[in-house]
């Protein structure tokens, strides 16, 4: 392996380990704000962890992709996948949770071409 996909795959492995922090985060500023949620629909607990999960892969592939469109393609379908599996019953969770894997995602892939580009800035 490449020393850009080696940083490429750190990058994203931070990324990775911050999705769970920022997710109980969210919910505590939640719930400290609003009070408990309502609880209906599908199993909040099983989603967040097919959407940890999907999540955790989309950026294993991410990190391998060399094509920058591959990449965005990636990342936007993984807002999209949030958007349609969380929109019908949980609203404000899937604008949540598609905002924090997008933003993470593109945050990583943004770190891996700083971190990896050979131009030393001034």
């Amino acid at each position: 392996m490449t020393k850009q996909k080696i940083k490429a795959v750190a990058c994203h492995a931070v990324a990775c380990l911050l999705f769970p922090i920022a997710t109980t985060v969210g919910f505590q500023t939640y719930t400290s704000i609003f009070g408990s949620p309502l609880s209906r629909g599908v199993a909040i607990g099983l989603a967040v962890e097919l959407i940890f999960a999907v999540f955790v892969l989309t950026n294993g592939l991410i990190a391998m992709t060399t094509s920058m469109k591959a990449k965005m393609f990636l990342a936007s379908a993984l807002v999209l996948v949030n958007l349609i599996y969380l929109l019908p019953q949980h609203p404000l969770r899937a604008l949540f949770f598609a905002g924090l894997s997008g933003g993470l995602a593109l945050l990583a892939i943004y770190a891996a071409r700083r971190l990896g580009s050979d131009v030393k800035s001034v």
